[in-house]
Order: C-alpha cells, then structure tokens, then sequence
C-alpha cells in the first residue's frame, strides 16, 4: 500500500529512506534539532546500544517497529497512520476555549473590551446561548503529537491542518530517532516557517513533566492563538492517556490572562512607595546550609479546622508561617505564627490585616511579602523581609539589579513555600493550602473571615468569586474535588517548583487539590521532633542571613519619563495596528504577527523590558478575543463584529494611555516633593 501524502504539490512518498540514505537523512535532521531543542538532540545523539528497530520497507505493507518480542503497530505502519489520521480528521480531538462569558469587572481594560463587545453581538441577535453552540474555524495555533512513533503521520496532518506550530510528545528516544531516519524534519519545519510557526520537540519521561512543558510552551508561543488546538494521539499507551489528562486538567488556565496592565500600575506605585517608606530584610536567592527545623505552611482552607491539634501540639517545635486569610483563622484560634505571608495588591490584605490588629498584636510577626504589596500592610509589622517578584514591572524597572524571585506565585501558599524552599528549609508542612474543596460549599476554614464574618463574601464580590468552584479535579487523597482555575494554576506552580527542590520533603495535610510533588499525609499521622531551641537558632538564622535594605530616595525622575516615552509609543503602535484594521479583509495571524512586531520593537534593556512587561498580557487578551470569537461566528456577522471591536480597543488603549502618563506625574511629583522637602 503505498502513501499519498503532499506538501506543496511534492509526493512524501519515496523520502522513507534506510542504509546510507537514511543514516544521511538523520544526521540533516539531527542539525535541525539541534537548532529546535539543543538538549533533547543531545539525548538522541548520545544514544547506544539500542533494542529496537525498524523493520520492513515503505509500500510493501510491512513497515514496522520490531520490539523485540514482538511489532509494535498491530498492522504495517503506513496502514495504521492512513486508517488513523482518516478517524481523527473526521472528529479531531482539539482544544476548544468556547464562547466568552459575560463579566461585570469594570477596572481591566481586556474585560470591558469583552463586555462591550459582546453587548454588541446581543444587538445582532447572538446571545450565549446560541454563542455556546457555534463551532470554530479550521486553522489554529497548534497542533499537538502525543506519541510520534515513526512519525508517518505528520506529513499528512500539516498538509490536513491549517496549524502554525507543531509540538511533538516521545517518552521513548530511540522512537525519535526511527522518525528522524524516516522523515524529512526540514521540510515539516520549512511549513510551519511560511505560517508564521515552528516544531518543538518533547522528550520525557514522566506524564507530568510532559503536560507542564506544553502548557509552558504554548503560553509563551503564539498565546492568543491556542483556541481550537488540535491533539493527536499517535498511539494508545498509558504514557500518552496520562499526558493528555493532565493537559486537559490545565485546559481552564491555558489561557489565563498572562498580565493585567491596570495590576502593573499599581505594582509600580505600590514598590515605588515601599522602597521608600520601610526598611527591610531583601531576599534573594543565594547559597545557604539546609535548615533541619520544619516548617508548617497554613492557608485558609477548611482542612484547617481538623489540623488545629498538629499546629498547636508543635507550635513550638517548627515555624509557623500562615498565608493570607490563614493569619485570621490562626489567630481565631489562639496561636500566633512566627511570620505572615501576604503578596497581593490590591486594598483587601490592608483592610483584613487592619480589622485583626485591633484585636491582636501583629508587630511581632514578621512579614513575608513582595514588594508590590499595598505600603500599608508592611507599616503594621516591626520586621519585615521582601523581595522582588519575577517578571513583574516593577522588578524590571527598579529591582533590576537585584535577582527576581520565580515560583513565588499565583497564590500566598506558593509564595510562603517558595521563601522557606529559598531559605534552606527542607521539610514542609501544608495545612489547609486545599486550593479547593470536596464541599464546595465549605470553601474556607470556619475561623477564617470567609465564615467567620457573615457580612464578608457579601460586601467583597471578588473573595465571593474566589470562592466559587466549577472544576472537578483529583483530591490530595484521592478522589476528586472542587477547584477554580485560579487555584487550579497555583497547584501546577506549586508542582514545579517542588521539581527544583528534590531534596525537600513537602507533607501535604490537605485535604484539597492534589499538588504533584508533595507527599499525602493526614495531621494525626504526621510526627514534628525537633525541639524548641533548635527552632529559636533555625529562626534567629534567618536574620543573619538576609541583607538590610534601608529606605531609599534614590529614584531618577529622567528614568521614570524615558518610560512613559516608550509606553506610550509602544501603545500607540499597538493602537494604529487595530484602528487600520479593514474589517472586510483581515487576516488574523497577520494581526497576530503585527502585535508580535511591536512587542519585539522593543529593546532588551530595563526599559524595554518594563513596557514588555506593562502591555503583553492585556494586549494578547485584547487580540485572543477577537481570535476567539470572530472564528465562531457566521460569514454575515464577522465585518461588523471586527469594525466593533476594534473601535472598542483603541477606546480601551487610549485610556491605558492616560492612565500611565497619570502614573508616572504622580511618582515624579513624589519625587519633586522630596527634593523641596513639601510634605
């Protein structure tokens, strides 16, 4: 049986080539892949002594992988892939965003253009109901191989499928190597070049590793574009099944906003401020000795309440250190924490940590946060130890010359754990890090202000959709429970920064989320045998260790304009690309691209990286909207959708626009105030 496979209008079919040939082949392709992966190249070039082999040749029936005992495809190859790709062409498997929800979020630019817009397609008659039922185009951004076998069926699928990016999965080596000698590598990445993509190649081993290395590639490659994905199982092993539930579990945070430019403003104001008001212990990561005294983690979770007699029968044996509201539940419990984690910016910590200092004496805790927190919080505790959180704008532009701190995010749990790892602490203990629960209805701990104040959730609508779980997800002891995405995210996080600290025991005692990595174990089975003096030097340690950061003015008023110059160029670039937008012939990937350009425009200094920073995300999620939904709706509807939104866009750009130029007056005339000594 021979194939009929066609690239540009060139048969694929006499390129499967053995002997000299294909030893001449792969080497042209083991250049490529050098080029595309340097490490995996590496792995295959280094390969010997290998137990399996092709066997047969091309157009006879009998090509095949022989394992030894017995052939690897249940019938010759080319038979296998032709009956395959014509099942999977007929119902691909594909990644589909769906139909964007209504939002009542007024302070992010990226969700008043989705609010506007679809008020838009209300007016012509499209709600969400029948949104929901709409399906999407045929192209998209990737097109993802579980399993390459001898790699016969990719051919066919570039040539079937309009995709841009092609990501192969392998678990076995010398399977990549067969499809090497096999194949024409270049001729699948020279495709891929005239669309705008390319081939990356993944060799691992373990299923989750796998699926965190697509999730991390497609979100830094082509983000926006990820909507309707295609995934193809090559071949049925546990491997494979195992790669792509774990990819599906990520689904809800595959296209998480990578950046709000409204969370960068107040980043930038809140650090500025910090910098200048609070003196500080900095901490960075450097060489320490391992600290045998363990360390108990303690969110919020309602896991909490049945771990309280693990915290108090050795509160005096490892440090205490609670996150968040997890501070509020401890403390309603009658045991204070040895430090306090909060990270986020926005005004709740403040008005929380406020309410509980009336009632207790915060001073002497030591806070634990990022310097982008709001400036009150620090202000009510006598020592503090900060640092700069990574890829952030304000790291960028005032930190950098001090290492950013990475994996110290989404979450409070994953910044506490993050410090403790980072300050040579090796046995952890988590208590009500849940991320979720098996009661969706009992989100958080009873002594939390979640429950504890009845009027809470009512007058916080964010911590009330915080507290709101639609995804079913495996459970730390089995089972499943309920998550959101948010907390879906800081589990992978958490997850990867555990494979950085191999040596470290981490005992999760919460009955949520499960978090790859960590070790299941229930508050009643879990033995602390360290002794109090040991966890006073382990404590006094830390200080000695960490540099003192005093308060600073040394800001430069020129550097502050030169990067209100740069946003503002960069956003009317951005501007110009979706106001010149001719809504009856566009082309996507060629917005895409363009946006790309402006992105890349920008230098590599601290500047540039600054405003890459500031305008990524919300522009990305200014385009995937429209990527989303234009490719869903009918031919008669898309021109005027695409003359709406754009109109909607640079509304929403010219206010950023505003809002930065308002940023920087306000840090400068600080500045100026300092100089004249005005108050």
């Amino acid at each position: 049986m021979s194939m009929d496979f066609d690239l540009g209008g060139e048969g694929l079919g006499d390129d499967f080539l053995g002997g000299s040939e294909g030893d001449s082949l792969f080497e042209a392709n083991l250049t490529l892949l050098h080029d595309l992966n340097p490490v995996v190249a590496g792995k295959i070039e280094a390969l010997e002594d290998r137990v399996t082999r092709v066997v047969g040749a091309k157009g006879e029936g009998s090509l095949n992988i022989d394992l030894g005992h017995t052939q690897f495809y249940d019938k010759d190859a080319e038979t296998y892939v032709n009956d395959q790709v014509d099942a999977f062409l007929e119902t691909p498997r594909r990644i589909l965003l769906g139909w964007y929800g209504d939002t009542n979020v007024d302070e992010i630019s990226s969700y008043r253009q989705v609010q506007a817009g679809q008020a838009y397609l209300r007016d012509q008659g499209v709600d969400a109901a029948q949104g929901k039922s709409l399906t999407t185009d045929k192209d998209s951004g990737y097109l993802v191989i579980l399993g390459l076998g001898l790699g016969l069926q990719v051919d066919r699928l570039l040539e079937e499928l309009p995709v841009r990016n092609l990501v192969i999965v392998e678990q076995y080596p010398e399977f990549l190597r067969h499809a090497m000698e096999l194949n024409d590598w270049s001729r699948w990445n020279e495709v891929l070049e005239e669309r705008g993509g390319r081939i990356h190649v993944i060799l691992a081993d373990e299923e989750y590793i796998a699926a965190n290395e697509i999730y991390t590639y497609v979100r830094r490659h082509n983000f926006g574009m990820i909507d309707g994905s295609y995934v193809f199982l090559h071949y049925q092993s546990g491997y494979t099944r195992s790669v792509w539930d774990e990819l599906v579990s990520r689904v809800p945070v595959l296209a998480a906003n990578p950046g709000f430019f409204e969370d960068e403003l107040v980043m930038m104001r809140n650090c500025f401020r910090n910098l200048r008001r609070h003196e500080h212990h900095l901490f960075w990561d450097k060489v320490v000795l391992e600290r045998e005294t363990p360390v108990i983690v303690i969110a919020s979770g309602p896991s909490v309440d049945n771990a309280i007699d693990f915290i108090r029968d050795n509160k005096d044996k490892a440090v205490l250190v609670t996150c968040g509201t997890g501070l509020g539940a401890l403390l309603g419990y009658g045991i204070k924490p040895d430090f306090h984690v909060d990270t986020e910016n926005t005004p709740g910590p403040l008005e929380i940590l406020s309410g509980l200092a009336e009632d207790h004496a915060l001073s002497d805790i030591c806070f634990i946060g990022c310097n982008t927190v709001d400036p009150g919080v620090p202000a009510l505790f006598n020592r503090r130890i900060m640092y700069y959180r990574d890829s952030v704008t304000s790291s960028l532009f005032f930190g950098r010359f001090v290492p950013e701190i990475y994996l110290a995010a989404p979450t409070v749990s994953n910044a506490a754990a993050r410090v403790m790892l980072g300050l040579g602490f090796r046995e952890l203990y988590l208590v009500g890090v849940d991320l979720g629960s098996r009661d969706p209805g009992r989100h958080h701990s009873q002594k939390s202000i979640y429950l504890a104040d009845e009027e809470f959730l009512e007058s916080h609508p964010a911590h009330l959709a915080a507290s709101k779980y639609s995804i079913v997800n495996f459970g730390n002891f089995g089972g499943t429970v309920y998550t959101n995405g948010s907390f879906l995210y800081a589990s992978i996080f958490m997850a990867n920064l555990l494979s950085g600290y191999e040596a470290a025991k981490v005992y999760n005692l919460s009955d949520g989320l499960q978090i790859k990595g960590t070790i299941p174990r229930l508050p009643r089975s879990s033995r602390i045998d360290t002794t109090p003096e040991q966890k006073k030097r382990a404590v006094a340690a830390i200080f000695s260790a960490l540099d003192v950061e005093e308060p600073t003015t040394g800001f430069d008023e020129g550097e502050l304009s030169a990067l209100l110059y740069e946003l503002r160029a960069t956003l009317r670039s951005a501007r110009d690309i979706f106001e010149f937008i001719d809504p009856e012939d566009y082309d996507l990937a060629d917005i895409f691209d363009e946006l790309n350009d402006v992105l890349e425009f920008l230098g590599t200094d601290y500047i540039g990286n600054t405003v890459r920073a500031f305008v990524t995300g919300t522009l990305l999620m200014f385009y995937q909207y429209l990527y989303v939904t234009v490719r869903r709706l009918p031919e008669d509807l898309r021109a005027g959708f695409v003359a709406e939104v754009s109109k909607i866009t640079v509304a929403q750009i010219d206010i950023l626009r505003d809002q930065v130029t308002e940023l920087v007056d306000e840090l400068s005339e600080e500045l100026r105030q300092d100089r004249t000594g005005a108050v």
